[in-house]
């Protein structure tokens, strides 16, 4: 996020281009009005390619995970959970800039504490989901309906008794990959290498006790670290990329290229490789196309990541429909 001033830079030098807007939106630079990127402008758009790329990486592996625990549901609450943290995160940089003497807070402490604040707050509400699906009558998706709806509920109320906030509350939702800062581009780095690690070190356990949970314990091998491992990656993947998709967008881009490769991944490596590797080039795209097209990039993110698993899903159901498979039919 502390990117705000580089990206106000690229305004400037194009005419046309405007700063990073609200939600994510920038203008595309122009260079002789054509809407071309100057040698400058690619150069600072460097840091937001890094980011994308690595956040797409992250998204797609953990996204994998999520869908072989079936703890998608989980994941979607929690990327609402997010919201009211992030809003007291901002609050709280505003009251230690003051304490500091320092006016309004910088870029950098408002990522910090905007981290800190969301990661904060989704322990309660990972917490209030869990006691909700033990109440009888209440499954995991009617459980992860109320924690999404009592998150996005609340931080609009602390976005309103706070305000005014020295983020628009359009940054909360969709973030803004064009103003994302190197504190928010290392953050996803750690998070992505500690998620290789748990991957490379404990992926056989953590598939055995995904498709045979029953099993996993009769082995002797403990549950409680499987699933802990996994819901502590979940909303770590989650809070680290509210500074670049907000805290409704980051859901597209963990849910959909698993979900997309799924059906058609051969084994749980494969989709543990396949993934994130789809994840980053919708990612990518998604990034090109906004600031080519002049959108919402975080927004372009999101439609890039749900197109694919439209495209993939069409594409099964045309192979399903011709006639060589319906000939191999008995």
């Amino acid at each position: 996020m502390s990117g705000i001033g580089a990206m106000r830079a690229i305004g400037a030098m194009g005419g046309a281009g405007g700063a990073a807007g609200a939600g994510g939106a920038a203008s595309a630079p122009g260079a002789g009005g054509a809407g071309g990127l100057t040698d400058v402008s690619l150069g600072l758009l460097a840091l937001p390619a890094l980011e994308a790329v690595l956040m797409g990486l992250l998204a797609g592996l953990v996204g994998a995970l999520a869908l072989l625990t079936r703890r998608v549901f989980f994941t979607e609450s929690l990327t609402h959970a997010t919201f009211p943290g992030a809003i007291l995160g901002v609050v709280a940089a505003t009251w230690i800039a003051a304490a500091l003497g320092r006016g309004r807070p910088g870029f950098e402490l408002l990522s910090a504490t905007l981290l800190v604040g969301a990661v904060l707050m989704c322990l309660p509400m990972a917490a209030l989901m869990r006691a909700l699906a033990r109440v009888e009558g209440l499954g995991p998706q009617s459980a992860a309906g109320i924690v999404l709806t009592i998150g996005f509920a609340l931080g609009y109320f602390l976005a309103s008794w706070f305000r005014p906030l020295p983020l628009k509350i359009d940054s909360f939702l969709t973030g803004s990959v064009l103003n994302v800062g190197r504190v928010d581009v290392a953050a996803v780095g750690a998070v992505l290498a500690a998620a290789v690690a748990v991957v490379a070190l404990t992926g056989r356990s953590l598939v055995f006790h995904a498709f045979d949970p029953v099993g996993h314990r009769a082995a002797g091998l403990r549950a409680g670290w499987a699933e802990g491992a996994v819901l502590i990656l979940i909303t770590a993947t989650i809070v680290v990329l509210v500074p670049a998709v907000g805290t409704i967008l980051p859901i597209a881009l963990i849910a959909a290229p698993a979900a997309a490769l799924a059906p058609s991944a051969r084994t749980a490596r494969g989709l543990l490789i396949g993934a994130p590797l789809l994840g980053a080039a919708s990612a990518l795209a998604g990034l090109v196309l906004g600031v080519a097209l002049r959108l919402s990039v975080g927004g372009m993110i999101a439609a890039v990541a749900a197109s694919v698993y439209l495209a993939a899903a069409c594409w099964r159901g045309i192979r399903r429909g011709s006639p060589a498979r319906r000939a191999d039919r008995p």
